[in-house]
């Protein structure tokens, strides 16, 4: 499970639903895209700003025309739908990858090395 090293992505998705499509890497989806378009694919890396990279791709086009692509980038904004397998469980996923977040934000235990937010020292 990868976790981004940058403070403002891992932040953004430990306040927003984007952790449960980071859960996902690894398994296949479906991504509905805004201009009706879909692309069936493994999950590969989902940032923070919901930008996903699928692999071993099925892209349907919106006359049904159908492609087969090694690799698909999407950009968050043009995401309209997410298809979560049934097989996930939401709750379980959501939690695992908090977890990841907790374990970079704060390495090395409590009150051991170096703090993502040190705190202003008193005078």
């Amino acid at each position: 499970m990868e976790v981004s090293h940058s403070v403002k992505e891992r932040t953004i998705a430990e306040n927003s639903l984007v952790i449960l499509l980071q859960g996902l890497r690894g398994r296949v989806t479906t991504v509905d895209l805004r201009d009706e378009t879909t692309a069936t694919g493994r999950v590969t890396n989902v940032d923070a700003f919901m930008n996903v990279r699928l692999a071993e791709v099925t892209f349907t086009d919106r006359q049904g025309a159908v492609s087969h692509l090694d690799e698909l980038f999407v950009t968050g904004r043009n995401v309209r739908y997410v298809h979560i397998p049934d097989e996930v469980d939401i709750r379980a996923t959501i939690e695992q990858q908090l977890q990841a977040i907790h374990r970079v934000r704060y390495f090395g235990g409590r009150d051991k090395g170096r703090k993502e937010f040190p705190r202003a020292k008193h005078k």
